[in-house]
């Protein structure tokens, strides 16, 4: 059609001439857009009609809400590098599945396996609008969400293998495969929901932005441990998307014969949810982006995805015994995620037929080149058979084993060696339950601490003003100094009023009535050990020396006993002021003071 639009000139050339030659010309036309012509006039078509190189296309009857104000939007733009990369991405899946088919049959995948044919629009289509701090946990079903999560064809075809270059080392197998923010696929029917609630709390804990998505099946929606996650999520206003998967048949019984109630999306009672044709990769984008935004300020949201599954449950199911060939085959004439994209994209003039089958080409050859160096590949030694049962190891014996003595390994020691321990100050104790709660409170606490210590320094700081000066003087003026220590020259003392020291017996003469023994005034005044005591550089104000009683005359004053402490000399009333590097000046003999001390040593006496 778009080739009869753009050459209408050649269509009034064929009305004119016979059948034969009308059939030759179109037959040259065809040819002309194979060699590229067509390809080079989409693009120039795209670039005139298109605003910022993008489309915008309406959707119809793809969502329906429950308990939502508003759903996401009807009209979604694309670009020509998103509508490649999410068909290049979807192609890969399917191709990908194809193989694992092939390989069944052929033995070289033993186990398990759960094929995505039909589904490749969900993950694809989540997976593109999904952040770098998001995460996704999924059921066994994972071959398609592994691979968009980070996990290389190659790595994952080794996996499926058995190989040791497999993601996993070759022992996780189809349904135990994993990767950065990607917690993998799980064995057990329903487990992963409860799983990717701890996940989204773990986001609010981190308070890193992120949301979890949750997925799982039709078949384990009946799942006791779905609606107690769905009352925890809702309780803790959790970021989680729950999306169901409904493929129509769980396992092999249909989602009416096994539920009482078929819209999933209503599953959550008091959490908002909403119904997408999960077979059109561009409302399973917009649906996506809406959910995203809406979990982080309002909390969980389920989500239903409204697909099919061409393959049987698993290998081992044909697929064939509960529902017909006929159905099947009409799904894939009229809902084929990948061939509706594929028109869509064309008649939006996103690419052209051609560009879209050398894509097809390009990820056949590519996966064949994977495949074959895959195979090449051995599996793990003997001895990492017993590796990886112990997360933490704490015995190097594997216990509840009979007849074997089986050591642990982990696969790092295997590969890289024994780690080296975490140095002391690298290990961090991170709380959890009520020491989180406590250490935050604690953080709290300190950090307001730190707030009060930062007003005082500031306080600190501040140039002192004249009051300040006044009143700390007036408080050093009340400070007594230390007993038994003498002053050295250079530092200043505060000034003290305290009793004279005792003279010892037959050396201090009598005082005479009514005055108070002690040095004369512009005297230094002697320590106990007959060394004067330093005078201060700086001028203390004046103090009164204090008063003791009168003495007797002719009596020599007593000694005192061994357990008294001795008394601080009194501070003269005027003493001279002397500078830091002039000597203390010592009382002469003869002046009714203490004898003459030898000049004072640069220590301190006690």
């Amino acid at each position: 059609m778009i080739m009869l639009k753009q050459g209408g000139a050649t269509l009034s050339i064929l009305t004119g001439v016979s059948r034969e030659k009308s059939a030759l010309q179109v037959r040259r036309l065809l040819a002309i857009c194979k060699r590229g012509a067509c390809k080079e006039w989409l693009n120039r078509r795209h670039k005139s009609e298109t605003s910022n190189n993008n489309s915008t296309l309406t959707l119809e009857n793809t969502f329906k809400c429950y308990d939502l104000e508003t759903g996401p939007p009807m009209d979604v733009e694309l670009s020509r590098e998103d509508a490649l990369s999410m068909y290049t991405k979807m192609v890969e899946v399917r191709r990908l599945e194809i193989i694992a088919a092939e390989f069944y049959k052929q033995k070289k995948i033993r186990g398990f396996c759960h094929l995505y044919n039909g589904q490749e629009a969900v993950a694809v289509g989540m997976t593109s609008v999904m952040r770098k701090m998001d995460s996704v946990i999924t059921a066994y079903r994972c071959h398609a969400w592994t691979y968009l999560m980070g996990v290389s064809m190659y790595a994952q075809l080794a996996e499926l293998l058995g190989v040791r270059t497999g993601c996993s080392r070759g022992k996780g197998g189809s349904m135990h495969m994993y990767g950065d923010n990607y917690y993998g696929g799980n064995g057990i029917v329903g487990a992963q929901v409860p799983l990717g609630a701890g996940i989204a709390l773990a986001h609010r804990y981190k308070d890193d932005d992120g949301v979890c998505i949750i997925c799982y099946g039709d078949g384990a929606a009946n799942q006791g441990q779905i609606f107690e996650a769905f009352n925890m999520a809702k309780l803790w206003c959790l970021p989680c998307i729950f999306v169901c998967e409904n493929n129509e048949y769980g396992m092999g019984t249909e989602t009416s014969r096994a539920s009482a109630n078929t819209d999933f999306y209503m599953r959550g009672q008091y959490i908002p949810g909403l119904w997408v044709d999960g077979n059109q990769v561009l409302a399973v984008r917009s649906a996506t982006q809406f959910a995203i935004d809406f979990v982080q300020s309002n909390g969980p949201i389920v989500l239903e995805m409204f697909t099919y599954r061409y393959m049987g449950h698993s290998m081992s199911d044909p697929g064939t015994s509960y529902r017909t060939r006929d159905e099947v085959q009409n799904v894939r004439e009229t809902r084929d995620p990948i061939t509706n994209f594929r028109n869509q994209v064309v008649r939006l003039c996103l690419a052209c037929e051609e560009e879209l089958k050398q894509i097809d080409d390009t990820v056949k050859k590519q996966m064949g080149l994977d495949v074959k160096k895959a195979l090449q590949d051995r599996e793990v030694d003997e001895h990492e058979l017993t590796a990886d049962v112990y997360a933490k190891n704490v015995e190097p014996r594997i216990r509840g084993v009979s007849g074997y003595n089986l050591q642990h390994y982990q696969v790092a020691e295997v590969c890289l060696g024994k780690p080296k321990p975490t140095p002391a100050k690298e290990i961090k104790d991170v709380p959890v339950g009520d020491a989180a709660l406590l250490a935050a409170q604690a953080g709290k606490m300190k950090k307001d601490g730190k707030k009060t210590d930062k007003a005082a320094d500031d306080d600190k700081t501040k140039p002192p003003t004249k009051e300040g000066e006044k009143e700390k003087s007036q408080a050093n003026a009340k400070v007594p100094p230390a007993e038994g220590v003498t002053k050295t020259a250079g530092t200043t003392a505060p000034p003290a009023t305290t009793a004279p020291l005792a003279a010892p017996p037959g050396k201090t003469p009598a005082a005479p009535p009514g005055k108070a023994p002690g040095a004369p005034a512009g005297k230094a005044p002697a320590s106990k050990a007959g060394k004067a005591v330093p005078q201060s550089p700086a001028k203390p104000p004046a103090a009164t020396p204090a008063k003791t009683p009168a003495r007797a005359p002719g009596k020599a004053t007593a000694a005192p006993a061994p357990s008294a402490k001795p008394k601080a000399a009194p501070q003269t009333k005027n003493p001279p002021a002397t500078s830091p590097s002039a000597p203390p000046k010592t009382v002469p003999p003869g002046s009714g003071g203490a004898p003459k001390s030898p000049p004072p040593k640069n220590k301190t006496q006690k």
